[in-house]
């Protein structure tokens, strides 16, 4: 299965056309895209959605990203998750204690640290081992210009549909009441962990200066999509360690 990418425009709708998604743009043939082949969708700019499409999405476990014209997320359609699972368990346990937040929040704050840490050793930077995530993001702000900062909302956003996808798989239930209570959103924390080894990229310009930012940055993913895959389950495995430590 393959994400189904939309960078939508006037005109342009999403219908079930079963069993597949029929995409209507003006002035093109209509596409069909088979949902037993579609792994989630993420939409940019204008983009029409019957329900019957979304409902049939939710259905087959596909999940939808509507994103605005500027690459930020704008709205998230969840398909069908399992009942809980161990990881989503363990979390809930620990946020359930009177420690638990802050706990969490530490373990949050060290993976992010770590993640930048790495950039910044990639980059050439000789105070890596101390520079702080806050001093890093203001530079990557300045550096990475207009042009590479809509490019890193895509990406991250790109990452995020991808994880909304991975999480269930690694026994973890997005939409649970407990975690939604308490403001957690694991796949966003994680797409953000995940931009960070992608920002060395974003600063050539070459990489920021293509003429369609959302095909380039979905394909800028799929040629490293393998190697996010591993941080992806690196940071889960840490997130295990970290809770089976605390219980």
């Amino acid at each position: 299965m393959r994400p189904l990418y939309i960078d939508g425009s006037p005109g342009c709708r999403v219908v079930l056309d079963e069993p597949a998604l029929r995409i209507s743009l003006t002035d093109k043939a209509d596409q069909l895209f088979p949902m037993s082949r579609v792994s989630r969708v993420v939409c940019k700019g204008v983009v029409e959605w019957s329900m019957s499409a979304l409902l049939a999405c939710a259905d087959a476990g596909i999940s939808v990203l509507f994103l605005e014209k500027n690459g930020d997320l704008r709205a998230r359609w969840l398909g069908r998750a399992s009942d809980r699972q161990a990881l989503t368990q363990r979390l809930i346990d620990l946020l359930a204690r009177a420690d638990g937040p802050s706990l969490y929040e530490n373990w949050r704050l060290s993976m992010e640290k770590l993640a930048a840490r790495s950039f910044a050793r990639r980059i050439g930077l000789l105070d890596w081992r101390e520079v702080s995530v806050v001093t890093l993001r203001r530079q990557l702000f300045v550096s990475l210009g207009s042009g590479g900062r809509q490019c890193a909302r895509l990406l991250q956003n790109i990452l995020h549909a991808e994880l909304l996808v991975w999480l269930p798989e690694a026994d973890f239930v997005s939409d649970d009441e407990a975690l939604l209570a308490n403001d957690l959103d694991l796949a966003a924390f994680v797409s953000q962990l995940l931009l960070w080894d992608f920002y060395p990229l974003l600063l050539d310009d070459d990489t920021v200066s293509r003429a369609a930012p959302m095909q380039a940055m979905a394909t800028l993913f799929q040629q490293r999509s393998d190697r996010c895959y591993l941080l992806f389950r690196s940071t889960i495995n840490k997130l295990h360690q970290f809770l089976l430590s605390v219980s």
